[in-house]
């Protein structure tokens, strides 16, 4: 698709090499795929969408920098009873184009919002790494009669301010580029028991691509709701943490505590696994998420 408005390439090699990555990347997508583009008013939103369209609709909202090629772990078990749909968050690395930043909780939600209803979708299954989570519980706060359920993994903010460390493995990696650092911020984020050889060689190059060729543009960072904002949430929703997880300035118990005052919350606390839990424990979660969301597939409404 031709760019247009703003940009995330650094020039349009980049671009090329960018789009290189995500393709090979994406050749080895583990099911069937159909790729469209949605218009809003912030840009043309890139969807990957696998399974059955008669089955009850997942919106699959990707991990800051991480694109949707992250839920190549999952997609196969989720698809199986889901139509899924993996969305590329304008702004953010991927193939999504940008009008206009999401620069703030408003306009995420009027995104997202935009783009459901663009899909005819009343009520859905929405899903959220990181940012991504940050970003679906967003919209949810906003928007709580469109949501069947809401699964969140290690959302970032939403129930306890970011380490600082975060910014410090993070920025520069985006900022200097150097292989070095990219592979420093994301072993930063994994398990001790894990490495980055659990994560695909095709998605390690795509991580590199994106790092060295793009630079983000989201203009959103991810802040902690209020108890009155989460008490409104009415919504079946799961929280999954690994228990090494590094984003949070607060312990995992603070955060569990604060997700608590959402009405019908789940918690689990995935062992061996780090911020990059969908891949680093990639069979624990599909079976968290696959029995979460079968006690409520029925509450969708296309």
């Amino acid at each position: 698709m031709e760019m247009k408005g703003l940009s995330i390439y650094r020039n349009e090699q980049g671009r090329d090499r960018f789009v290189a990555a995500y393709d090979q990347a994406l050749s080895e997508w583990p099911v069937s795929y159909e790729i469209s583009y949605v218009s809003t008013q912030f840009g043309d939103t890139h969807l990957i969408r696998c399974g059955d369209p008669a089955d009850p609709p997942l919106l699959l909202i990707h991990g800051m920098t991480a694109t949707s090629l992250m839920w190549s772990a999952n997609i196969a078990e989720w698809c199986s009873g889901y139509y899924v749909y993996c969305v590329d968050v304008p702004g953010d690395f991927g193939k999504s184009t940008l009008l206009k930043p999401l620069s703030s909780k408003e306009a995420a939600a009027q995104w997202l919002l935009e783009l459901t209803r663009e899909l005819g979708l009343e009520k859905f299954h929405l899903l959220g790494h990181s940012m991504g989570g940050f970003i679906s519980l967003n919209f949810a706060v906003v928007h709580p009669e469109r949501v069947s359920s809401l699964t969140l993994l290690a959302p970032a903010g939403s129930f306890a301010p970011l380490s600082r460390m975060f910014y410090w493995h993070m920025f520069p990696a985006v900022m200097l580029k150097t292989q070095w650092l990219i592979d420093r911020a994301f072993a930063w984020c994994m398990s001790r028991h894990n490495s980055l050889d659990q994560l695909p060689a095709s998605y390690r190059a795509l991580m590199s691509a994106s790092y060295k060729n793009c630079f983000p543009r989201l203009g959103l960072l991810p802040t902690v709701f209020t108890e009155a904002e989460l008490a409104q949430c009415s919504f079946p929703t799961l929280l999954i943490v690994g228990e090494d997880e590094v984003i949070y300035r607060h312990s995992l118990s603070d955060v569990q505590a604060k997700a608590r005052l959402l009405p019908d919350i789940t918690l689990a606390t995935v062992p061996k696994a780090g911020h990059l839990l969908s891949i680093e424990q990639k069979q624990r979660i599909n079976q968290l998420v696959m029995k979460f969301l079968g006690k409520h597939a029925g509450n969708v409404t296309v």
